[in-house]
């Protein structure tokens, strides 16, 4: 994906250090850099926060053809993070509970009737494979330029759903990157917590597809405790452990979403 490295890094650095006009320019890109920063953190080596817990709803999500009935819209979703190889994505309505959970080569699912069906539909060279590590393609000195591969195209002081100060925040994949990358551009739009710059509300839009979401919490860590990986004595008799190849599989089965 990020083939020519220099040239495209070369251009996010000047991007970087362009001197801007005013203060509020200045401003702008100050609170995207805020915004994005502890998401980056998640993949920078050097950082001490490695982990993340993240409560959505996921409200709309189409592509060309049309909206999408992913079996996740409108339910309360929990994502836990730790890098670079440990992702759980559970469904916490009661009745609806559903749980794909990756733990570095060891991936189970919940409930059992899930894990039957990924195994009925895997090829054996699916379930051959391992599953490689969360990593972006990018160096170290090249995730802290991150921010600088986006451009600001409105700030709008406003309220958020409780009253409380907040920033309508929209920024864009810059052109001159786009070209470089040969991708369509990638256009969002985020309603901003002014007094710790969390996000509450996301919008995204490529050429492909389109998704919005509610966020509700986020909590950035060290790593987290060691059982959120393990299912617990409740879970345990409907669980069902699959080969670490069929853990994107999971995802898209659970989401109807073919992002993985």
């Amino acid at each position: 994906m990020f083939s020519g490295y220099p040239r495209l890094f070369l251009a996010a650095f000047g991007l970087a250090f362009t001197p801007v006009t005013s203060l509020a320019s200045q401003n702008r890109y100050d609170i995207l850099a805020q915004v994005l920063r502890p998401y980056v953190s998640l993949f920078y080596s050097k950082s001490s926060t490695k982990a993340a817990q993240i409560q959505i709803v996921i409200r709309s999500f189409e592509t060309r053809n049309g909206p999408i009935a992913s079996p996740l819209l409108n339910q309360p979703i929990l994502i836990d993070f730790e890098w670079p190889d440990k992702l759980r994505l559970e469904v916490t309505a009661p009745d609806q509970r559903t749980i794909v959970c990756r733990n570095a080569q060891q991936v189970w699912v919940y409930p059992r009737e899930l894990g039957a069906e990924l195994f009925a539909t895997a090829s054996n060279a699916e379930k051959g494979a391992r599953v490689p590590d969360f990593r972006l393609p990018l160096h170290d000195q090249e995730i802290l330029l991150l921010p600088a591969l986006f451009r600001v195209v409105h700030l709008n002081n406003v309220t958020d759903s409780r009253g409380f100060p907040a920033w309508d925040l929209g920024f864009r994949t810059d052109p001159v990157l786009e070209r470089e990358l040969e991708v369509p551009q990638i256009i969002v739009s985020v309603l901003v917590r002014q007094r710790d710059y969390s996000v509450e509300h996301l919008k995204i839009r490529s050429g492909l597809w389109s998704g919005e979401m509610d966020i509700y919490n986020v909590q950035f860590t060290a790593r987290l405790p060691a059982e959120t990986w393990v299912p617990d004595a409740q879970l345990s008799p409907n669980v069902v452990a699959l080969p670490p190849s069929l853990f994107r599989a999971a995802l898209r089965r659970v989401s109807n979403l073919n992002l993985w």
